[in-house]
């Protein structure tokens, strides 16, 4: 064996050694937890199909004059009073999360209808805790994806 041919199996055999470039079954055959992990990732796809809405949509909805749905924006009162989407109300998501579900609480949210909840923006995850919130007290609900600055990034009208 040459001085290159043993450099060229060194450097196999070196590579072989480290699990990243080694092949083994788990790489070849989903695990039974990788299995369940696609049917649970399966579920939540459906899932956020089934209960998110995009600005278009929401806009589209407000276009038609939908009377049986509640726009709630979870952002800061602050936030709020500089610009929201139209005809939405403030829930600030610090008095929401001590909501019970009575209707005495906030009048405006409909078990009647759908409320579409939404923050700031695609990071922020307080529009889909309240969502959960409304969901578990039997409000139907959906969550608006990308936030209000997904709203003004498509420079749909604000209300102030």
């Amino acid at each position: 064996m040459n001085f290159l041919q043993r450099i060229s199996l060194s450097g196999v055999l070196l590579l072989m050694s480290f699990p990243a470039f080694a092949q083994t079954s788990s790489q070849e055959e989903p695990s039974q937890k990788e299995i369940q992990d696609t049917v649970r990732a399966e579920q939540y796809f459906a899932d956020e199909i089934n209960f998110t809405i995009n600005p278009h949509g929401v806009k589209s909805v407000l276009e038609g004059k939908n009377q049986n749905i509640t726009l709630v924006d979870v952002r800061a009162a602050k936030n709020y009073a500089e610009g929201h989407v139209p005809s939405a109300i403030n829930l600030p998501f610090d008095k929401f999360s001590r909501f019970e579900g009575t209707e005495k609480e906030f009048p405006e949210l409909r078990k009647d209808g759908f409320n579409y909840v939404y923050c700031y923006e695609l990071g922020c995850n307080l529009a889909t805790k309240a969502a959960r919130k409304l969901a578990s007290l039997g409000y139907p609900v959906k969550e608006m994806k990308g936030g209000f600055n997904a709203w003004k990034d498509h420079n749909y009208p604000i209300e102030k």
